[in-house]
């Protein structure tokens, strides 16, 4: 991910609120593919992650220190307002959204678009959110597993296992189905 210029991330650390658009508009299609996949294709579900996402960036945009990447701290907010949301889903057994094939453009252009939409279904439908997030972020945005040990927390070896794991989950769930 190209990364914006220090200046206008500066300026918006100082609370411009032109350079803050600037910000959103440079990473809010970064966000979208993020919060979209991670709730399985619900537009609505969404949009309030991704403006929970951006709230939160606002309001603590002058804490980033610049130790790592602003894409990888934007990562980090994004994945936790991920789990905060699903967290307070569960909580209150409001999660029941399924996998609908009309949710998956949602207004909106998908960087790469799917050929074969069953497939897709077959392979997150059974995925949680946090498995979801995963391999969106390091198979189709390409996160580094330590940039990925950085915005959640687990340890690059254990991102590592999970993720093979995962796959293998998958690649079988895909062989019997075949």
């Amino acid at each position: 991910m190209d990364e914006i210029d220090g200046i206008t991330l500066e300026k918006a650390k100082k609370g411009n609120a032109l350079a803050f658009r600037s910000l959103y508009t440079h990473y809010s299609p970064f966000v979208w593919r993020l919060c979209f996949r991670s709730s399985n294709g619900d537009t609505s579900c969404a949009e309030e992650i991704m403006q929970n996402a951006f709230v939160k960036v606002h309001r603590y945009l002058g804490s980033f220190s610049g130790e790592s990447a602003f894409s990888t701290w934007l990562y980090r907010v994004t994945y936790h307002c991920i789990n905060e949301h699903f967290a307070k889903a569960a909580k209150h057994n409001s999660r029941t959204v399924e996998f609908d094939e009309e949710y998956m453009s949602g207004g909106r252009e998908l960087a790469q678009p799917y050929e074969n939409r069953e497939l897709v279904e077959k392979i997150l439908a059974p995925l949680n959110e946090q498995e979801r997030f995963l391999l969106t972020a390091r198979e189709i945005d390409g996160v580094s597993y330590e940039e990925l040990a950085t915005i959640t927390g687990v340890k690059e070896g254990a991102l590592r296992t999970r993720l093979a794991r995962l796959k293998s989950d998958i690649r079988e769930r895909l062989e019997k189905k075949l």
